[in-house]
């Protein structure tokens, strides 16, 4: 299996960066784009890398913000057969509110969901053998307090993430698990991966949403409570970006060494 960086806050030479995710996964004999970014820039970067976006065989959604969802109506304009997998509920109206005080709208299109090639998944969904989606996830060991700051289109109110949803790949005896922002907390949707299936992954792909939103801060407590359980499971190797932060992600490269890799956008990983 191939998974290949389209979209990430740092980028390699010759691509560009933004804030957001996008990933092109070859699978199981399949192409899917995993989020969009935040704009067409997945577009122009898959260009560059030599990815035609027209040959993916599905698009999944992780979950219902602009960073991960903002480029969905640039996909279905350049695919014209895929279908877009997303969590029901994903096109509620999502705010944030700034450490100015300030309340912004972080949510994704909403005139898409009535798109016919939009899906909404259950809490499990199989794309095709090997091509698992799930969520469920209940835990919250580890939650980044971030998420506190989430409002809903009532006022503010606590999101519980059951619009978040994850990839399971299993092709040749080798597992990968491919999360968007693990809002729900990396090590909670590991807990909930191993219900489905209990062998550890061989490779873990996605931001851990441990940055403080608008500061370099780090909680330490937090990500060192991670790299210690990320450490338990043997032989798992992690690739982040995103949302983990650059201040975070170099105190988890410090607890977890060469275990641990920052995922640029240009970036490709073969498991």
């Amino acid at each position: 299996m191939k998974i290949t960086c389209l979209v990430d806050d740092c980028a390699r030479e010759g691509v560009g960066a933004e804030h957001g995710l996008s990933l092109w996964v070859e699978a199981c004999g399949k192409k899917l784009l995993f989020d969009s970014g935040a704009s067409g820039l997945f577009l122009e970067n898959a260009s560059r890398l030599g990815i035609d976006v027209a040959d993916a065989d599905f698009a999944v959604l992780s979950h219902a913000h602009y960073d991960h969802g903002g480029g969905l109506a640039a996909f279905l304009e350049a695919n014209s057969r895929a279908k877009v997998y997303v969590r029901a509920g994903a096109f509620a109206p999502r705010y944030a509110r700034r450490r100015s005080g300030r309340t912004e709208y972080i949510g994704i299109d909403a005139a898409l969901a009535g798109n016919s090639r939009v899906v909404e998944t259950g809490e499990t969904c199989t794309l095709a053998p090997g091509l698992t989606l799930f969520s469920g996830v209940r835990g919250r060991e580890l939650f980044s307090g971030a998420n506190r700051l989430l409002l809903g289109p009532d006022g503010e109110t606590p999101d519980d993430f059951a619009h978040e949803q994850h990839l399971l790949i299993r092709e040749g005896g080798r597992r990968a698990l491919i999360a968007g922002c693990s809002h729900c907390g990396i090590v909670n949707i590991l807990a909930r991966l191993s219900e489905l299936d209990p062998a550890p992954p061989d490779a873990v792909v996605g931001g851990f949403h441990l940055a403080v939103p608008g500061t370099s801060d780090v909680d330490e407590a937090l990500v060192d409570g991670v790299a210690e359980r990320l450490l338990a499971l043997p032989g798992t190797r992690y690739y982040t970006g995103h949302c983990t932060g650059l201040p975070s992600y170099a105190r988890l490269a410090e607890k977890m060494g060469r275990r641990v890799a920052y995922l640029h956008a240009g970036d490709t990983v073969e498991i």
